[in-house]
């Protein structure tokens, strides 16, 4: 069998043939110029067309990492599975010897899997954002190197992009020399490039622009959110799955401190000084350093709060919380949830009741306090509902950690989009790790391997968990293709109704329709929540 070659307006790319020659693979397609020299910290740019056959059957490099809170975020996914300690060391040793992907400047490529190559096909197409809080992560990690989805009948694409200090650098000369007047987020202007080169190409590998569902997890699932908000990528996609998204309601502003949270601007202006960088060419001195030095400068600092997604008034005009409060969102079919212990592998990153505190290096005497400025009449309550908070319990302070940094979160957007009859789609993933002395639970991203249909060492599937995923495949891959996830022979997947509240619960003994049983908890965060809102909108 001849590989498969594909025709671009750009010009040709090759790649192979998977899964016994039912699905084409393209790799490490470039969808912008790479965003090295005068283009670092810039908007992607077109790119030229080139001459002859591309390669495309090797991922292409990752963006910069800043390897920090990855490694623990791991260790902690491992230590709590209940494993023997030589099964632990033996998969922590694989960490070390398994080769990362290169990182590069040069990162803006993506990948397709589809089942046909034929323009008349018309398939849904899913385009997949990973996460890494924005920091991490990358295309080619193996929980989403399957090939369960397009083997529905789906195209199925994955996508880099600038990360953290390339990603989201914010200094104000950037600002100066941007026809709008802002900086920072490019990498929220990838995602949005590479949903205009599905657009413009998709076609080719056999997808219909027409029903493109976008999807990611953690730092991904916010960036869905950021394109549901940015008027910028607005009509690219026309459904919008959202898996536990991380820091949901974005509230990082351009040039305003909020709060605790100090501006981009800043938080930016602050890296360039400890760079030594100074005088009135501070941002030419910058783009001409070496990407390993400022990386390796920004990880010698072991700052976990770094460059994330800004409000910036054009690609994010509004923090996502208050777009959805307003109903400014993009009106489409949403499916969205979150794991019953998100907290157990979040908290050795941030141990922290409130992901917010983490700015604020309390002692045990002014986290109370700080509790009780927060939720007021409800700290009482608050401590009934997480027994052992009030006397700083590790168990009780991982537990309100998950719930406030997600299931909350996910819970007002899931009302805010049903009030105004947005289909919406609830979810709550419950699977446990199978060992009787685990203490992980359904931990953040433990989903993944469920919905890509993968299996590896870190996040293995046995056989009842295999039975799980297909499953949960073929509700997500139901959505992307009609926007509804129901089909038969499963239980009935109701849309979300904020007077009787309830989520798909999905475990391997039980899945189905279910009351949601930490509605009071979340009504107490996100009563917080929105008074944090409220306090946004008078910087």
């Amino acid at each position: 069998m001849s590989k498969p070659i594909v025709s671009l307006t750009l010009g040709q790319i090759q790649g192979e043939w998977i899964s016994k020659g039912s699905l084409a693979s393209f790799k490490g397609i470039p969808y912008a110029k790479p965003p090295v020299g005068r283009l670092r910290w810039k908007a992607p740019q077109p790119l030229e067309k080139w001459e002859g056959v591309k390669n495309a059957t090797k991922f292409g490099p990752y963006a910069w990492q800043q390897e920090i809170s990855l490694p623990l975020f791991l260790g902690a996914l491992v230590d709590g599975q209940g494993w023997n300690p030589m099964r632990r060391f033996f998969v922590k040793s694989l960490f070390k010897i398994v080769p990362r992907p290169k990182q590069s400047e040069d990162c803006l490529y993506l990948n397709i899997k589809t089942p046909s190559l034929e323009q008349e096909a018309k398939l849904p197409v899913m385009v997949w954002i990973h996460g890494g809080d924005h920091q991490d992560g990358g295309s080619a990690e193996v929980y989403y190197d399957g090939t369960a989805i397009p083997e529905r009948e789906v195209v199925l694409v994955t996508i880099n992009y600038r990360l953290g200090l390339m990603g989201y650098f914010a200094h104000p000369a950037l600002k100066e020399e941007s026809e709008q007047g802002v900086c920072g987020n490019y990498g929220t202007l990838d995602q949005i490039a590479a949903l205009k080169w599905v657009r413009d190409h998709i076609e080719q590998f056999g997808g219909d622009p027409d029903n493109v569902t976008i999807f990611g997890e953690s730092a991904g699932g916010e960036s869905v959110l950021h394109m549901l908000t940015s008027p910028l990528a607005h009509g690219l996609f026309h459904k919008a799955i959202m898996q536990s998204p991380a820091n949901a309601g974005q509230m990082t502003q351009q040039s305003k401190a909020f709060g605790y949270i100090p501006s981009a601007e800043d938080f930016s202006m602050e890296f360039s000084q400890k760079m030594g960088i100074q005088g009135d060419n501070q941002l030419e001195q910058l783009r001409n350093m070496p990407a390993e030095e400022l990386m390796g400068r920004l990880r010698q600092e072991k700052r976990l709060n770094a460059f994330y997604p800004i409000v910036d008034g054009y690609v994010l005009p509004k923090s996502p919380l208050e777009a959805f409060r307003d109903g400014d969102q993009t009106k489409v079919p949403l499916l969205l949830g979150s794991n019953a212990d998100e907290g157990t592998c979040i908290y050795p990153i941030f141990p922290t009741p409130i992901l917010d505190y983490r700015h604020l290096n309390l002692s045990k005497a002014q986290l109370k306090e700080q509790l009780q400025t927060d939720f007021g009449e409800d700290l009482e309550r608050l401590f009934d509902l997480y027994p052992g908070l009030e006397h700083h319990d590790q168990r009780a302070e991982i537990d309100i950690l998950g719930d406030d940094f997600f299931g909350s979160r996910v819970r007002i957007y899931a009302e805010f989009a049903s009030s105004i009859g947005q289909a919406t789609y609830f979810y709550m993933f419950k699977r446990t790790p199978p060992s009787s002395s685990q203490t992980a639970g359904a931990a953040h991203a433990s989903e993944l391997p469920f919905v890509h249909g993968t299996n590896t060492p870190i996040l293995p599937l046995n056989e009842e968990d295999q039975k799980l995923s297909k499953i949960m495949i073929d509700y997500w891959v139901s959505f992307a293709k009609t926007g509804d996830p129901n089909l038969q022979p499963y239980p009935t997947w109701d849309t979300f109704d904020a007077s009787n509240p309830q989520w798909m619960s999905f475990d391997i003994d039980k899945f189905g329709m279910e009351a949601v049983d930490r509605d009071e908890k979340y009504s107490i965060l996100n009563k917080r929540l929105l008074s944090r809102l409220s306090l946004l909108e008078e910087v």
